[in-house]
């Protein structure tokens, strides 16, 4: 099998008028951008990633594709795509794989184990070597711009919907209020649902120790991401001063930015992020990673390309999803959700 072409395709969005924001940025939403696959056995495959800020993203990566990968992708056989990774990470070296670049690596990397897959007839989480068969999930609803009225009404939804974990946004000007957010959230889920924080790297370290600490009287699953993502010396101090769990890692960029944090014991959940991290490829060499370090998986961002990867994982914890939609092909049992079971990464 030989890959023939890549075609690009960029989705623009409008912003919308009333964003969501964290304790770091105000999210409206830039669009996204899709490669297909083809080859000359006439599979195909699919890879896309999005943004959730920066309107001229999209059109940015789409000619970074176009003219720095494509050209070394068409013509392979995608049997080797651990290989190809590494010859798109060595071909971006010059200006920093780091960044929009790795967001182009992980949608043709994306795209190749999709064609694999669905050549095969199977998920991709069956041609790694399944461990689950259900993944934990909890729906990440608490945004910082909601009032108490908003984020308790959707929390309550949430838990209606058969979740048994929220996430919510935390890191406001002061200690007080995020206690209260906190509070506000419990008295609307109840006491057996857990609740996570995240604070978007908004804090110094002596303070994210401060409210950490509150975090853990409050009875939190876990805190993240309180530091800048390349803190490693703060997130060390986090780890070894602090009982509830820190996790962090969606804005980390490379297998070895993740081995250096395991070494340093700075890390207790790692999370990386899809289109950050370069691909499948590449969080499958994390999750196995942090596995050797007993070190527990969470996802930042849900979706089929996600579960597959989990279901390899014997350390996997925690899928990230939203609020499920009326047609989302994910269903609840007991908090949990069933793998992806179409070729590929499609659902069926």
């Amino acid at each position: 099998m030989q890959i023939t072409d890549v075609e690009i395709s960029v989705q623009r969005r409008t912003p919308n008028p009333m964003p969501i924001a964290d304790a770091l940025q105000i999210l409206p939403g830039a669009g996204s951008v899709t490669v297909r696959l083809l080859t000359d056995d006439g599979v195909n495959g699919e890879g896309s990633v999005g943004f959730g800020r920066i309107a001229g993203a999209p059109d940015a990566l789409a000619a970074l594709i176009e003219h720095e990968l494509k050209p070394l992708i068409v013509g392979q056989d995608p049997v080797m795509v651990r290989h190809l990774h590494q010859q798109m990470l060595r071909e971006t070296e010059y200006h920093g794989s780091a960044g929009l670049a790795t967001f182009g690596i992980c949608a043709i990397d994306t795209a190749i184990w999709d064609c694999l897959g669905r050549a095969r007839g199977v998920p991709c989480w069956q041609l790694w070597g399944g461990v689950h068969r259900r993944i934990k999930a909890y729906a990440m609803v608490g945004w910082l711009n909601y009032g108490d009225d908003e984020v308790q009404e959707i929390c309550t939804r949430a838990v209606a919907q058969g979740f048994a974990a929220v996430k919510i946004k935390v890191g406001y000007p002061t200690l007080k209020q995020d206690i209260a957010r906190v509070e506000c959230v419990r008295r609307a889920v109840g006491d057996d649902i857990d609740i996570m924080v995240d604070a978007n790297q908004s804090l110094t370290t002596a303070e994210a120790i401060t409210r950490g600490r509150a975090f853990e009287a409050l009875g939190c699953l876990w805190w993240e991401e309180p530091l800048p993502a390349d803190d490693i010396d703060g997130y060390t101090a986090l780890a070894h001063g602090l009982d509830i769990p820190v996790a962090t890692g969606e804005n980390l960029y490379s297998v070895a930015d993740f081995a250096r944090f395991l070494k340093r014991d700075a890390v207790d959940i790692v999370q990386p992020d899809l289109r950050r991290a370069g691909g499948p490829t590449a969080l499958l060499q994390i999750g196995a990673l942090a596995d050797a370090f007993r070190i527990p998986y969470a996802s930042h961002g849900g979706g089929p390309v996600q579960l597959n990867i989990m279901a390899c994982l014997p350390n996997a914890w925690y899928l990230e999803t939203g609020l499920l939609s009326d047609d989302s092909p994910m269903s609840l049992q007991d908090g949990t959700v069933a793998l992806p079971m179409g070729p590929g990464f499609s659902w069926e």
